[in-house]
């Protein structure tokens, strides 16, 4: 294709591309992490010095927390001052447009089409998703494109890989996934010398930097690493990732699947494809990084995106081969021509439906239950998850602490084996330890620990969609439940999620009296749908003797009409009686016990349905039974 002709459907190319990652990249702040980050960089500019101690929690108030993101955390606290979540929003685009805009570069200075570039770069938009987030590793996604296209230009004669340690040194202070820079340093330039032992032996040379360089600078990016606040605090974090999997149940450090990674393996797939029809992408010095990165992505899908953006250079190379072999230019350029009508079509019809507001999600953590648990007096032993802590302590510290946040590291071990533990009673022997009472559970349909709180010992004193809170039945907490507590027990199993049922009587300890129980029971089964238990529950107040005239008269005219409904005409027309001794004129309970005595007292029922149709003249089937 002639330069000069397709530069502009190339340029247009490679915009479409990062306009997508853009849009991608402008979501609604969700991610719970940041809040911590947000925390720690206020308290980093407020003080001028970072803690490295479990400030926020009081379970481990003094356990060591190796920061190893300060330059983050500042930089998301300067841009909340400037602009709130909005403006940390717009600051993760910016950072993964940037590593995208690197990617797209690398990929076309090593011969890639527009469009295989673009669409290698689009491939590694979605492949990236699940990690496109407000987290650290933003930075580490800048830092392997900068990375890969250095090494791209010193092949082809412009090296400035003089910068890497000094990019590595910048990189350390943001993110601990700085390993990755001396370590593809290190297997790019084992990779090198094997193509150049392969090349000497046909005859051929390999350009590039030499083999001795590549050793120098990759030793200054491996002591450039540990140039930071957090001096030898890395190796000692990175192993502790190795052996997570055995002390707590994590999202993003599961292996990686084809059934909730496609695009991950799509792009995997794609990497085959090229290496089977480009030859430029079967030199060991590209195949060995990907290699080592791609098993660290299958193992943990938290280096996912790390991979795909390394990836995508190489995935470019096999789309431009085929591309190539098209052989015909206007073939070319009309594919591309559709291949840029595709991608702004998927862009503009995607923003259109999302919306265009940024900021910070409404359903980002149970707000209504976090002001409930906060005016009721419940913060101060709050049992609550990871995710609900991280906000918890940016929205509370130091008026109140929190049980734990994510960050795992910030935590001993044997705490992370205990949250993961199934058993309720050792998750309240765990709550216990720590002096808790009270608890709030996010996500509760889904959320194992809904099931985990005795109605005897706890009580449910709030209940929504998105949250439940217990209170502890102790001194501090009666007048509470006495007030709210929900007559409900949650049950939990793995394979049906929560579920709940009625306690029919009051627990010994709860402050709540019968008939109020029974009311607070009823109303808690309608909203489950269930009006026949909620009437069940209604008539134990009666036997209370504790409602008001009128409520009586309503409750007796639905048992009665139950009653009716089964055929237990009689009984059904004493509770009539009943209710019509406390509401005389309840045309429904006139016209009903008329019915009910048809056939056993035909005057008295007449005289029953003439009154009813006094007083409500719209029932025609009054009327009618008259008739008859």
């Amino acid at each position: 294709m002639d330069f000069r002709r397709a530069r502009p459907l190339a340029v247009a190319l490679t915009v479409a591309a990062l306009a997508f990652a853009a849009h991608r990249a402008l979501a609604p702040l969700a991610e719970t992490d940041l809040f911590f980050h947000l925390k720690l960089g206020e308290i980093i500019l407020a003080r001028h010095r970072i803690p490295f101690r479990n400030l926020f929690s009081f379970t481990y108030p003094d356990h060591p927390d190796p920061d190893l993101a300060w330059g983050f955390q500042v930089l998301v606290a300067l841009l909340h001052r400037s602009g709130g979540f909005s403006a940390i929003v717009v600051g993760k685009a910016v950072l993964f447009v940037a590593a995208l805009a690197l990617v797209i570069r690398s990929a076309r200075r090593g011969g890639a089409s527009a469009l295989g570039a673009a669409a290698a770069a689009t491939l590694a938009v979605l492949a990236c998703e699940q990690r496109l987030v407000e987290r650290p590793h933003l930075v580490t996604f800048v830092g392997l494109g900068a990375l890969g296209l250095g090494l791209v230009e010193a092949e082809r004669g412009r090296d400035r890989l003089h910068l890497a340690p000094l990019g590595t040194l910048v990189w350390a202070n943001f993110h601990a996934g700085v390993f990755l820079a001396p370590g593809v340093l290190g297997l790019y330039g084992a990779g090198l010398a094997i193509d150049r032992a392969l090349a000497r032996r046909g005859g051929h040379t390999v350009a590039g930097p030499s083999l001795a360089r590549l050793a120098i600078l990759g030793a200054l990016c491996a002591a450039a690493t540990f140039a930071t606040p957090a001096g030898t605090r890395l190796p000692s974090y990175l192993i502790w990732h190795t052996g997570l999997d055995s002390t707590r149940v994590i999202e993003e450090f599961r292996r990686a699947d084809p059934w909730d990674d496609p695009w991950l393996f799509v792009l995997g797939g794609a990497c085959g494809l090229a290496v089977l029809v480009a030859p430029e992408a079967r030199r060991a010095r590209r195949l060995l990084p990907l290699l080592a990165v791609g098993w660290l992505a299958v193992r943990s899908v938290r280096f996912a995106a790390e991979w795909s953006l390394l990836a995508a250079p190489l995935a470019a190379d096999g789309f431009s081969r085929l591309e190539r072999a098209l052989g015909s230019r206007r073939i070319r350029a009309a594919l591309a021509a559709a291949g840029l009508a595709a991608l702004a079509a998927v862009t503009v019809a995607e923003r259109r439906a999302r919306g265009f507001a940024i900021g910070l999600d409404p359903d980002v953590v149970p707000f209504a239950a976090i002001d409930f648990v906060t005016r009721s007096g419940l913060r101060e032993r709050l049992y609550h998850d990871l995710d609900v802590g991280c906000y918890l302590a940016w929205e509370g510290w130091p008026r109140f602490r929190v049980f734990q946040d994510a960050r795992l590291p910030a935590y001993p071990d044997d705490f992370h084996r205990a949250l993961d533990e199934p058993s309720p009673a050792a998750f309240d022997a765990l709550l216990r330890r720590f002096s808790v009472d009270a608890a709030l559970i996010a996500e509760p349909a889904i959320n194992m620990r809904a099931g985990a709180f005795d109605p005897e010992e706890w009580a449910l004193v709030y209940r929504a969609r998105d949250a439940l809170v217990f209170a502890r039945r102790i001194e501090a907490h009666r007048d509470l439940i006495e007030r709210l507590e929900i007559p409900l027990r949650v049950r939990f199993d793995f394979d049906h999620g929560s579920t709940v049922e009625p306690i029919a009587r009051p627990p010994a300890r709860s402050p709540v009296p019968r008939c109020a129980w029974q009311r607070r029971l009823a109303a808690a089964l309608e909203g489950e749908g269930d009006p026949d238990r909620a009437l069940s529950a209604r008539a134990r107040a009666l036997d209370d003797r504790c409602l008001a005239p009128d409520e009586e008269a309503e409750v007796r005219y639905h048992l009665g009409a139950r009653l009716q409904r089964d055929g237990r005409l009689a009984e059904a027309a004493a509770q009539y009686d009943l209710a019509l001794a406390r509401r005389p004129d309840d045309a429904r309970a006139l016209a009903n016990r008329g019915f009910a005595r048809l056939t056993s007292d035909r005057a008295a029922a007449e005289a029953d349905l003439r009154r009813a149709l006094a007083l409500d003249p719209t029932r025609d089937d009054v009327r009618r039974a008259l008739a008859r």
